[in-house]
């Protein structure tokens, strides 16, 4: 499994049922008989992408007394299942959070036990929001303090939650049918093009009322087209009903194919080219890709919005094992798991270490973190790394040649032998004045274009988001 990818559609079978395994440690007599010490067991109840198997089979490998009871949660029930008995596991990873916070039973973490959190080294973001996204500050203040809330009981001194992962959610779309292309720097559409008639019954959404809802408020506020609110992720009921009057006759007409849960239907229909454009993570448009579909990721208009995942105590953890937690969340920050998401196309929190930037070699950096082009030409790129032997791909235009590239094969020079604990070998060069540049371009311009953060937030009204949500879904055409 080490040398597989990690994907959510694999792993979200297993989180369906509900699955429990235990990990266990390897090698673990050896050390037993030489140090006389008995392995301890930490329980985490999570979701399975936040610690996969091969994380597992590393973590034993390193730490083969620290035994780790995984119990695998669909994500959007974590946090129910959580605040059911907080006395059931010792770590947990978020879902939707919030009401572990506001019930209390989350463990003050000093800062000091993550010892890779130094302020120099992670996304400023987390440690001042207001500062690192400007915009959120501007249009919504509000949401400045729920953000520290969910992570700190003390900045910069106790943590609430450690994240771990992050990125930006936005749209994927098809540039054989729409008519863009991602460019540096440049935002390339709205998110209202989801309602322009043109690409009516080709559209997918989110089926969750709070995402779905959330990226049609800040569209809406942003044009003007509503008044503003004071957080699209924290709405009262009556501004739930103005953005739900809106999005109805759009919904009634048919505009929308879809409303998608599982990660495997959406990339199925846009890589069968059935949906052309819709409200996706970021790895569909690299499945799309794989798949043999150009798919590019939109840098919005009114931005993306910012989500991440993160790491937690039970208050009411086993106190044998306080030490071995601090221990394994800290790990999700380490240099391996940040390359682990890495190859997912997600960055890290601890993305400015100087070990994680060695890793990746300038080129993957750069073009990860920097917005900087690749060293090859994306003529080249085509024909010598992600596609030689589909000659097919190599005449199409600039703009859907850029939007069949794919980072896990282009970089497969750093990314395999890493896995595989051998010596990397990144490629020597400089940018590229035709290369590849990622989509969404660098983190600067990304915190620069984005107002608002959603997961792992939760509504006070997350009921009504719901009903108003259901309700909004009966209206689409069978």
């Amino acid at each position: 499994m080490s040398e597989e990818k990690v994907s959510r559609r694999k792993y979200v079978k297993y989180a369906a049922a509900g699955v429990v395994v235990v990990a266990v440690a390897a090698g673990g007599g050896y050390y037993y008989t030489q140090t006389q010490r008995k392995p301890k067991t930490v329980r985490y109840l999570g979701d399975p992408f936040h610690f996969p198997e091969d994380a597992a089979v590393k973590w034993n490998k390193e730490h083969p007394l620290i035994q780790v009871e995984q119990t695998f949660v669909p994500f959007f029930a974590l946090g129910q299942r959580q605040l059911a008995d907080p006395t059931a596991w010792d770590i947990g990873s978020s879902g939707r959070h919030r009401q572990l916070i506001t019930a209390g039973v989350l463990q003050k973490i000093p800062i000091e036990k993550v010892p890779r959190w130094e302020l120099d080294k992670v996304l400023d973001i987390f440690n001042d929001p207001g500062k690192g996204l400007p915009l959120m500050q501007k249009n919504y203040p509000e949401q400045v303090d729920r953000f520290l809330s969910l992570l700190w009981y003390e900045p910069v001194k106790y943590f609430a939650a450690v994240p771990f992962f992050w990125n930006f959610d936005s749209c994927t779309y098809l540039p054989e049918f729409l008519p863009y292309e991602e460019k540096p720097n440049q935002t390339s559409f709205s998110y209202s093009e989801l309602w322009n008639p043109e690409w009516k019954g080709r559209v997918g959404c989110q089926d969750e009322g709070l995402t779905t809802f959330a990226e049609a408020t800040n569209e809406l506020n942003a044009e003007g087209e509503l008044p503003q609110v004071g957080n699209p992720c924290n709405m009262n009921e009556e501004e739930i009903d103005r953005v739900f009057n809106y999005l109805l006759p759009i919904v009634k007409s048919g505009q929308i194919r879809t409303f998608w849960f599982d990660y495997g239907d959406i990339v199925n229909l846009l890589s069968t080219r059935e949906v052309w454009l819709s409200s996706t993570w970021q790895p569909p448009s690299f499945d799309c890709r794989k798949a043999g579909t150009p798919a590019y990721y939109a840098a919005l208009k009114n931005g993306p919005f910012l989500w991440y995942n993160c790491y937690y105590m039970s208050k009411y953890h086993n106190p044998d094992v306080t030490e071995e937690c601090y221990e394994i969340i800290s790990w999700s920050i380490s240099l391996w798991r940040s390359m682990l998401y890495t190859r997912q196309g997600y960055p890290t929190s601890a993305c400015y270490w100087p070990d994680y930037k060695e890793k990746m070699g300038d080129e993957f950096y750069g073009w990860f973190y920097l917005g900087q082009p690749t060293y090859k030409s994306i003529d080249d790129a085509l024909k010598e790394d992600c596609w030689p032997n589909n000659p097919e791909f190599w005449n199409l235009e600039d703009r859907l040649k850029n939007a069949m590239f794919t980072h896990d094969v282009y970089f497969k020079n750093i990314l395999e032998p890493y896995f595989r604990d051998e010596t990397t070998n990144p490629r020597s060069g400089s940018p590229h004045p035709k290369g590849n540049v990622r989509d969404l371009t660098s983190v600067d311009f990304k915190k620069k274009i984005t107002r608002y953060f959603l997961s792992p937030e939760l509504p006070d009204k997350n009921d009504y988001y719901v009903k108003k949500f259901e309700e909004l879904k009966a209206n689409l055409p069978t």
